[in-house]
């Protein structure tokens, strides 16, 4: 075969290869939770949000969530106990994820998907007076960043764990040779497919948390598993975007790295860190943790401690 041929050849096969995709939904597969509070996003769409208020709390840790919301509660061991320690916590859904309505893996304007959080902190402030705490996880830390460079007022702190920014080549978290071309031949094409599968083979991932988290997100409906090009590429650029955010935060940081996290590269929280301006910022290693929610639940007790000592301070 001639190089004119091998040529059309390849490119045949990967518009063959990525002709398939994945169904399009535009509402969550589960019922919402009873007690649920709803946020108008405008033109009908309804925004889950939650705000858990213990009696006598005095500040607030909003959980920031990337895309990929579970069904199960999120971090049981580590809201039992801020709620224990007088902290309030709250979430909110955005488009197209968890229980919010919209379009799941794919978003025409993604400017409107981080208006959402912006929404959440204004009802947040209305319900739920008092220092808030930033807590952003994963994709969810460049969530937390934008959010921060669009708060209408001081915050409390931050809280970044194991941060996407820059990633490692890891088995069972990183894209192929091949699914490279196929995300680059679909954003050309048809950016907004739903083309994209972020979890399929979490078998492979070698730290056991981690590993069972990949397993059951796969059987959980709630789960956004399936994106769109132009929904990942707009979510990369807030990613990258960090940079930038970061160099602004004089707010109290803490970022938490898991020792078996596989998937981020500590060069690039590195970075991170160093950027920041905030003259009180720290480092945690949890031994016990890996990329996912171990990272977070193996560090209760420093974490809590962490948030008292500058709820306290803000007050």
């Amino acid at each position: 075969m001639d190089d004119g041929r091998r040529v059309t050849f390849l490119i045949a096969s990967a518009l063959l290869v990525t002709c398939a995709s994945f169904p399009r939904l535009d509402r969550p597969p589960l019922a919402p939770p009873d007690d649920a509070h709803w946020l108008d996003g405008g033109s009908g769409l309804r925004l889950y949000s939650a705000i858990d208020r213990p009696p006598g709390a005095t500040a607030t840790v909003w959980f920031v969530l990337g895309p990929e919301i579970r069904s199960s509660p999120l971090y049981p061991r580590l809201t039992e106990a801020l709620h224990r320690a007088g902290f309030a916590t709250a979430v909110v859904h955005p488009r197209g994820a968890g229980y919010s309505d919209g379009p799941r893996g794919d978003a025409e304007d993604f400017e409107a998907v981080l208006a959402d959080h912006a929404r959440f902190f204004a009802e947040l402030e209305r319900l739920s007076p008092g220092p808030v705490f930033l807590f952003g996880h994963s994709a969810g830390a460049a969530f937390a960043l934008d959010v921060l460079t669009r708060s209408p007022r001081p915050i409390a702190g931050l809280v970044l764990v194991n941060p996407a920014y820059r990633f490692k080549q890891t088995e069972g978290m990183t894209p192929t040779a091949g699914q490279v071309v196929q995300f680059a031949v679909n954003l050309v094409f048809r950016p907004a497919a739903i083309t994209v599968d972020m979890n399929s083979n979490p078998d492979v991932v070698a730290f056991g948390p981690d590993r069972e988290e990949g397993l059951a997100m796969q059987h959980d409906p709630l789960v956004v598993r399936y994106f769109s090009m132009r929904f990942m590429t707009a979510e990369q650029r807030v990613l990258q975007a960090s940079k930038q955010a970061i160099a602004s935060v004089d707010a109290p940081l803490l970022i938490v790295e898991g020792a078996h996290d596989a998937l981020i590269d500590p060069a690039g929280t590195d970075e991170l860190f160093a950027l920041a301006r905030s003259p009180d910022k720290r480092r945690l290693s949890a031994p016990d943790g890996g990329h996912g929610p171990s990272a977070v639940e193996t560090m209760t007790d420093p974490l809590v401690d962490w948030l008292l000592a500058h709820a306290d301070a803000g007050r």
